[in-house]
C-alpha cells in the first residue's frame, strides 16, 4: 500500500492531505526557479508540489514517476508532462535541470545512493535539491495509514551524510507536520497553530523531514557515478 502512484495521489485528496499539502506550501513554494526559461522537476509523486510553481515556469517543469509504481496525469489541462522513468537511470541528458524534488522516491528506492548520484548528474552546475522523506522520530512513521508510514525513513543526520556523499552540500533544513495522522477531527482547523507549537515545542518531532541542498561542482571523489546520457531510458509521455 502507497506504493502505487494512485494510491498516494488518493490520500492528497483527502482532507488530511490537503493540509499537509498546505503546510509544505512555505517551504515548497520558494524552492522552485520561476524563470521562465528554468527547468524544473519532481521524480516520485509530484504533482501537489508541481502546482506550486508560477504559471511562466510550468511549461518546462516535469513531473518523473517512477515506472514501478505506475504514473498519474499532470497537468491536468494543457500539456501532459508526466514522464515514467527509472530512477538509476533518469530519462534526461546530463546538467539539465535547475531544480529538482524527490518526494515518496527515496524512501522506497532499493539502492537510494544510486538515486542521489542521478539527481546530481542531471542537475545543473548551480542546481538545487529537494529532499522529501519520512522523519524517523515523526509518529506518522508508526501509522500505515498514510504515505509516509511505508519505506524506510531516515533521521537528519542520515540524510545529511547521504547527500554530503554523493556532492551535494546541504543548504537547509526543515522539520514539517507535527498534527496527528487523523482525517477527521478539529486538529486539521487549527493546523496552522498545531505547526507553530510543534516547530517551538518539539521541532525534532515533526512526519516530514526536508532538507535543500546545492549540487557541488567537484563533488567527493568516487561517490557518483559516471552515467552516460546516451543510456537514458526511452521516455514514456502518457497522454489524457
Amino acid at each position: 500500500m502507497y506504493r502505487d502512484t494512485v494510491q498516494i495521489q488518493s490520500f492528497y485528496d483527502t482532507p488530511l492531505g490537503v493540509t499537509v499539502t498546505r503546510l509544505l506550501d512555505p517551504y515548497i513554494r520558494p524552492f522552485w526557479d520561476n524563470r521562465a526559461d528554468a527547468y524544473n522537476a519532481v521524480f516520485g509523486y509530484g504533482p501537489p508540489f508541481l502546482n506550486m510553481i508560477d504559471d511562466a515556469a510550468k511549461a518546462k517543469a516535469i513531473a518523473l514517476m517512477p515506472a514501478r509504481h505506475g504514473a498519474v496525469i499532470w497537468p491536468q489541462t494543457g500539456q501532459v508532462r508526466t514522464i515514467l522513468g527509472n530512477g538509476h537511470n533518469l530519462p534526461l541528458p546530463d546538467v539539465q535541470l535547475d531544480r529538482l524534488m524527490l518526494t515518496h522516491a527515496l524512501e522506497f528506492d532499493d539502492d537510494p545512493a544510486w538515486l542521489l548520484d542521478e539527481c546530481w548528474r542531471v542537475l545543473d552546475g548551480a542546481g538545487k535539491l529537494l529532499v522529501m522523506v519520512p522523519n524517523r522520530r515523526g509518529i506518522w512513521t508508526h501509522r500505515e495509514t498514510t504515505p509516509l508510514g511505508h519505506g524506510r525513513p531516515f533521521s537528519r543526520r542520515q540524510l545529511e551524510t547521504a547527500l554530503t556523499q554523493h556532492g551535494f552540500e546541504v543548504n537547509h533544513v526543515h522539520r514539517v507536520v507535527f498534527i496527528p495522522p487523523m482525517q477527521r477531527g478539529p486538529l486539521l482547523r487549527f493546523a496552522s497553530t498545531c505547526e507553530q507549537f510543534g516547530q517551538r515545542c518539539w521541532p525534532a518531532l515533526g512526519a516530514i523531514l526536508l532538507i535543500e541542498a546545492t549540487k557541488m561542482l567537484y563533488a567527493p571523489a568516487g561517490n557518483t557515478r559516471k552515467v552516460a546520457s546516451g543510456k537514458s531510458s526511452v521516455l514514456q509521455v502518457l497522454s489524457p
